[in-house]
């Protein structure tokens, strides 16, 4: 079995459900407020553990009760968790999500714990990130964190996954040496300075991150769309299962984390984008990040009833 790292983030997150997003200066009545683990770095690692990798994560949280949410989730879902760094100096992270009756969310994130995860903090791992076949980061830490993991990782020639979200200064001194590069349209933009309005100027954009460094492929996220793949053979675009969405917030973290695991069981990247669209569509339909995420068995299940 191939050994997957997630080096990432922690969050818990507070969701509030509404009819509409509030406009700014409105107040809107919600209907409920619910806590959930959750974190780009975390949702990936239990993302992947649910499906059957087997992954190890990296990361930070403070002592606090929301560790102790987060530690048991990732637990049950079976991640490894010898690379958790606890910090009695630093809250562990939470996210605010407001989350609208059509899906549509908005998030603000205070990093806590994660902005604390140093490169000197890697050090113990670095065997572990050396055994690795493939390593996951995304920018809910510190960038200079990230340029340490995607140097060992070319060192080892482990396959290296950047999602560049949220976009963070720095990026582009990661950014080449990944081998799969995984925006949204709003990171491509950012990444790049290019418009990304049109099918052609997200193709042109995806183009010009392929000419740097490293990068083999890169995979635009485009939510309801589904997503784009654009490497060296050319472009495709693969469209999103259709369901009702009940709560978006985890579906990027789904969408990669399935498109990893197709990937260490041997398929190509066009057969592992398309299970990925599938794994991202079951996670909208449930509200909440980790409890959203599918194990195999559940998404067998759902992709039986897309069959009928």
């Amino acid at each position: 079995m191939k050994r997957i790292v997630v080096v990432g983030s922690l969050n818990v997150d507070f969701v509030v459900r509404t009819p509409v997003l509030p406009q700014e200066g409105q107040t809107v009545l919600g209907h409920s407020v619910d806590r959930f683990p959750g974190g780009k770095g975390a949702n990936q690692s239990t993302a992947l553990a649910r499906l059957g990798a087997h992954v190890t994560h990296i990361g930070k949280v403070g002592v606090d009760d929301h560790a102790l949410l987060l530690k048991n989730s990732l637990e049950r879902a079976g991640v490894h968790l010898i690379g958790l760094i606890e910090d009695g100096s630093t809250p562990t992270g939470i996210a605010m999500i407001q989350i609208d009756d059509k899906g549509a969310n908005t998030i603000v994130v205070i990093p806590g714990a994660n902005m604390h995860l140093l490169p000197s903090d890697l050090d113990p791992f670095i065997p572990l990130l050396k055994k690795a076949d493939f390593i996951v980061i995304q920018n809910e830490i510190p960038m200079e964190t990230n340029l340490k993991v995607t140097q060992i990782g070319r060192e080892t020639g482990a396959i290296v996954i950047h999602n560049p979200a949220p976009f963070q200064k720095g990026s582009d001194q990661v950014y080449p040496l990944a081998d799969l590069l995984v925006p949204n349209e709003i990171e491509l933009s950012e990444l790049t300075g290019l418009p990304v309005t049109t099918d052609g100027e997200i193709e042109v954009a995806a183009g010009k991150l392929l000419e740097k460094g490293k990068t083999k492929a890169v995979v635009v996220t485009l939510g309801s769309r589904g997503c784009m793949v654009r490497d060296r053979k050319g472009k495709e675009f693969f469209p999103a299962v259709n369901v009702k969405a009940i709560d978006t917030t985890a579906a990027g973290d789904a969408f990669i984390a399935g498109m990893i695991w197709s990937l260490s069981e041997g398929n190509d990247l066009r057969t592992s984008v398309q299970i990925a669209n599938e794994v991202a569509g079951y996670t909208v339909t449930i509200l909440g990040a980790q409890p959203s995420l599918p194990t195999r068995e559940q998404l067998e299940q759902f992709r039986a009833q897309l069959k009928k």
